[in-house]
């Protein structure tokens, strides 16, 4: 399934997006440098090398957004961009991360195959709307997936009046980004914080990946093993006992490069028939990964891994709180929303 994402375009791009079909950005990218294979950790390192004035809070936002637009923006994903007098561009993403800073200042590129059809924000309905009024430069928009899809497909609704020129993009920018913008911000530092392997080396992750099932209801048959596990970190069951089918096997893996079909193989190689297999990576999966995939094994990413944390943050042990301190936050009802 694709992912939908929002990529607002520099000013001094906007004209070559759509003819030369691309999106990008900038962040300074003729400082940072290129930050293709990185690791999160390793982009965010890069940021705070090379932007000695930068606060810890905008290395941390920098360094989520660089991560997702180099590493978790997939081919056939969507891409939403920004091209003006209310208007935007929609297309599907075709080709991989790629760094140019030949000119433009923004280096880090991806290539788009746009909808022949330009959007106006006029068209939008007040969902989808809110949802781009984040402030953030590249942000998830697969919620608004079926908003989207629909738009592309049916047009504006009948008794909707688009005016010629769309609302300028100064106004749109300075629009009140309410929860959306400001979830936003925050999964970013928590993702930063939850994926830094000086907080979570590699079994302590296995730890915490362990307390998230626990938190969302799994009994913890077996704990994570230093040393060599036989390629099984943590075995979960169903019911409280451990006494139910089917327990679910979990290999996990805490490193920069993505995993490969090789490693989903030798876990369904270890798997009795009853049991089924769980592959958590925060490098991510290569496409190969998921070829074939055998109906009994999941794939669960990093980002995944943080949604799922913030989803059951409250049933979590209390030691992996204090590892991992929240505090909840009441914001206000965008208009439409009320």
């Amino acid at each position: 399934m694709p992912n939908y994402w929002m990529v607002r375009s520099d000013t001094n791009i906007r004209a070559h997006v759509e003819e030369e079909g691309f999106v990008a950005i900038g962040f300074g990218g003729d400082v940072i440098g290129d930050i293709g294979g990185l690791s999160r950790e390793e982009v965010r390192e890069q940021v705070e090398q090379r932007r000695p004035s930068a606060t810890r809070m905008q290395i941390a936002l920098d360094t989520g957004q660089l991560h997702r637009f180099e590493r978790e923006i997939q081919i056939d994903d969507w891409v939403v961009t920004n091209v003006g007098n209310g208007q935007y561009l929609i297309g599907k993403v075709t080709g991989d991360y790629r760094y140019d800073n030949s000119n433009s200042g923004q280096p880090y590129r991806r290539s788009v195959e746009w909808h022949p059809r330009r959007v106006y924000r006029d068209e939008m309905n007040p969902h989808l709307k809110n949802g781009l009024g984040g402030q953030l430069t590249v942000f998830q928009l697969t919620k608004y997936g079926e908003d989207i899809d629909a738009l592309l497909r049916e047009g504006p609704p009948a008794d909707q009046k688009v005016n010629s020129v769309g609302s300028d993009d100064s106004e749109e920018l300075t629009e009140i980004a309410y929860a959306e913008d400001v979830e936003t911000r925050a999964r970013d530092l928590i993702a930063d914080l939850i994926l830094d392997p000086r907080r979570f080396g590699g079994h302590e992750f296995e730890g915490l990946v362990g307390a998230l099932l626990q938190a969302m209801g799994f009994k913890i048959v077996r704990e994570p093993l230093r040393g060599a596990d036989g390629g099984i970190d943590i075995v979960v069951a169903p019911d409280v006992f451990g006494f139910e089918q089917p327990r679910i096997i979990v290999q996990v893996k805490h490193r920069q490069g993505k995993v490969g079909q090789d490693v989903v193989q030798r876990l369904v190689e270890t798997l009795q028939p009853e049991e089924k297999g769980l592959v958590v990576s925060t490098g991510g999966f290569a496409p190969s990964a998921g070829r074939d995939l055998d109906r009994n094994i999941t794939l669960l990413d990093g980002e995944k891994v943080v949604d799922y944390l913030i989803e059951h943050y409250e049933n979590l042990p209390s030691e992996y709180k204090a590892k991992v301190p929240l505090k909840r936050v009441y914001l206000p009802v965008p208009p439409d929303d009320m």
